[in-house]
């Protein structure tokens, strides 16, 4: 099922419960705790999940809520070196300049990109929120509320701690704890993600063998390949050239011209092509599919969903959770009004600086910098084409 598909059955089903919500009330909902009340928005509160989290947070140690206000000055310094010396690249560099684009569904980023960004977003949100109302309840800031939120494609959590006993009760130290959680949690599971994705090829000879060929995803109308070959061809050779991974695919293509002769050896026999001319350079051959690593289920683990696909279905969804985890992180600690950067830093200084004045004549000239840089790099990333998926 290809993912517009999945968008409009979404969206169907968002439509229906819409109009049952209207249909029954909205105030009945409501006072169960699921708000429903606009299109493509659902927000679930629940109590239990306050209490959870309460429970939870109250038995982790001070000492790792501060650990992660000393990461996250790390990381507000680390985000700030990272944005500014990419923005640098796009005026010296710009083919080694990385893209910097706010994820909008069906804009910058489509197609299977967009459902493993998704995921990793969701992953970014859960253990942002949640991080958040742990350290609320070591710190003794009521959560007012916590749950579960549906956005159309966009689905993550939400926790709510008592902004007036956070602010005029609680010191600068628990709010610095407090803010610095949600970046420290991100970075943990990032972490983590990254340990999994070192480790990926361990992990999949569970129940797989090791890749073997290149296994045909999709295949692009009116080329060689998408006449000749069809979703679900395992490539093994070109030509004299043996195929154990996608990537011996892309190598090949690399010294192959366009109109050369090559044999195809796919499982199911041999195919002829001529070569097309690559769209990105026409010296260059071009086959025309998408593909990845052809990993073969081991006996008695054909059960696994996808079959082929699920490694890399899998591989993606790390790495797109990792850069989501990570830059979201990243992001989230720099100095701009309304991200947990800026509080944190104004709560830091206000140890030291008493004078109100003082504190905004040292926060704005890093705030305008913060957006500055980030405000540029979109601006040279959708000029020079970077970032869209």
């Amino acid at each position: 099922m290809d993912p517009l598909t999945v968008i409009e059955i979404l969206a169907v089903i968002y439509i229906a419960i819409y109009i049952v919500v209207q249909a029954i009330g909205v105030e009945k909902f409501s006072s169960r705790g699921i708000e429903a009340g606009a299109p493509f928005f659902i927000m679930i509160k629940t109590k239990r999940l306050n209490a959870f989290l309460t429970r939870l947070g109250k038995k982790f140690p001070r000492a790792f809520f501060n650990l992660g206000v000393v990461i996250a000055f790390g990381g507000m310094a680390f985000g700030f070196w990272m944005f500014g010396e990419n923005l640098l690249r796009f005026f010296i560099q710009p083919e080694t300049a990385g893209g910097v684009v706010p994820v909008i569904p069906g804009v910058t980023v489509t197609g299977l990109p967009l459902v493993y960004m998704l995921i990793g977003l969701a992953v970014a949100l859960i253990t942002h929120e949640f991080a958040h109302g742990l350290a609320s309840a070591k710190e003794n800031i009521p959560l007012k509320s916590s749950g579960l939120m549906f956005l159309f494609v966009l689905f993550g959590a939400f926790v709510e701690p008592d902004e007036e006993i956070m602010e005029k009760q609680s010191t600068p130290q628990s709010r610095m704890r407090l803010l610095a959680a949600g970046a420290y949690s991100n970075l943990i599971f990032a972490f983590i993600v990254l340990l999994l994705m070192t480790n990926f090829y361990s992990l999949m000879s569970i129940g797989f063998n090791p890749p073997s060929g290149a296994y045909i995803y999709d295949t692009v109308p009116g080329t060689p390949g998408g006449e000749s070959l069809q979703v679900g061809d395992v490539i093994i050779g070109l030509n004299a050239t043996t195929i154990e991974k996608w990537s011996d695919v892309s190598v090949f293509l690399y010294n192959a011209s366009a109109g050369a002769l090559v044999i195809i050896h796919t499982l199911r026999g041999p195919v002829d092509i001529h070569l097309a001319a690559n769209p990105s350079n026409a010296s260059k051959g071009y086959i025309g599919v998408y593909g990845a690593d052809y990993w073969e289920p081991k006996p008695g683990w054909s059960w696994i969903p996808f079959g082929p696909m699920f490694a890399f279905h899998s591989q993606q969804i790390l790495l797109w959770s990792f850069v989501i985890l990570f830059s979201v992180a990243l992001f989230n600690l720099l100095p701009i009004p309304a991200l947990d950067g800026d509080k944190l830093l104004s709560n830091a200084l206000s140890l030291k600086i008493k004078s109100k004045r003082t504190l905004m004549a040292i926060m704005w000239p890093m705030r305008i910098a913060a957006v500055s840089v980030i405000v540029l790099s979109i601006v040279l990333s959708l000029w020079f084409g970077k970032g869209l998926f």
